[in-house]
């Protein structure tokens, strides 16, 4: 199966350690990602608010890269740039005037957008696509004795009629990938609120807090670690969290990895080699998985 792969910023950058997790997870299920030639940003949470048109143009432009390639659709693993890509789909599809400008805008770069692909997350290709049955085949190493907190976050999820892939307020396609390691998955109350990522260049405090809240209504419900969807929240909750150690004066940790990071452990790939962050390697060593 091949499926155009739209990275985006974030995992291309300080979230590689996503990068390299989902390439090693696809290519172990058969799955071959194409990564869109020469993409843009998109421009998600800032530039949809500042300048509407251009948000939508630089979406498209993506998208007309991967019709050119001739796949019908394109994964990615953030749920910004996911939820970014596809309010560009839904503007240009509803909006009669928006879809005329973008749509010169795109003819003077010799580009065209026809509606054919839209963006979809790593998550609702390995859910669907490839199948629970066929993940669950790969497990090398059950992680049994692991209690995995579910965290969703607020993009990929909402607004549930341009998503749609799963309800906005009982999804469950991290817990059925959770159970098809052998882990146990554990839902709490903030699993589907905001990390505070958007926060943290104009009103810090307050983006931590965000984060602090997510993490301890995890360690409430009893989880070993936190599995998320995002490189963005996978940057305030596992890159920041000793910001939020320090904030709160916690005295705990909660280990926060991106979803193929699990999978990839529990297909038997050292954590190590996934380039996991401090705590996240001391919490698995603890459980002897290394």
């Amino acid at each position: 199966m091949k499926v155009a792969y739209y990275p985006g910023c974030a995992t291309h950058g300080l979230s590689k350690d996503v990068d390299i997790a989902t390439k090693k997870v696809a290519e172990l299920l058969g799955l071959e990602l194409v990564e869109v030639e020469d993409w843009n940003c998109c421009g998600g949470g800032f530039l949809d608010e500042y300048d509407e048109r251009a948000h939508v143009a630089l979406n498209l432009r993506n998208l007309s890269k991967v019709e050119k390639m001739g796949l019908k659709k394109m994964a990615t693993p953030c749920s910004v740039c996911l939820n970014s890509h596809r309010l560009a789909t839904a503007k240009f599809s509803e909006d009669k005037e928006i879809r005329k400008e973008v749509t010169q805008r795109l003819q003077s770069a010799s580009l065209q957008y026809n509606g054919t692909v839209d963006a979809e997350h790593i998550v609702w290709v390995l859910v669907r696509d490839v199948g629970v049955e066929r993940i669950k085949s790969m497990v090398k190493r059950p992680l049994t004795n692991l209690k995995v907190g579910a965290y969703y976050g607020c993009q990929m999820l909402r607004p549930e009629q341009i998503m749609g892939f799963e309800p906005a307020y009982n999804p469950h396609s991290l817990e059925d990938l959770i159970s098809a390691t052998g882990a146990t998955p554990v839902r709490f109350p903030m699993s589907t609120s905001c990390c505070g990522f958007p926060l943290m260049g104009s009103n810090p405090k307050g983006g931590l807090k965000l984060a602090y809240n997510v993490l301890s209504s995890a360690r409430s419900a009893g989880a070993d670690l936190v599995v998320h969807p995002c490189s963005l929240c996978h940057l305030q909750m596992d890159v920041t969290q000793f910001k939020v150690m320090e904030e709160f004066k916690t005295g705990w940790t909660m280990p926060t990895i991106y979803v193929t990071q699990l999978l990839a452990i529990a297909f038997g790939i050292s954590p190590k080699e996934l380039g996991l962050s401090r705590i996240a390697l001391k919490a698995l060593e603890e459980r002897g998985i290394t």
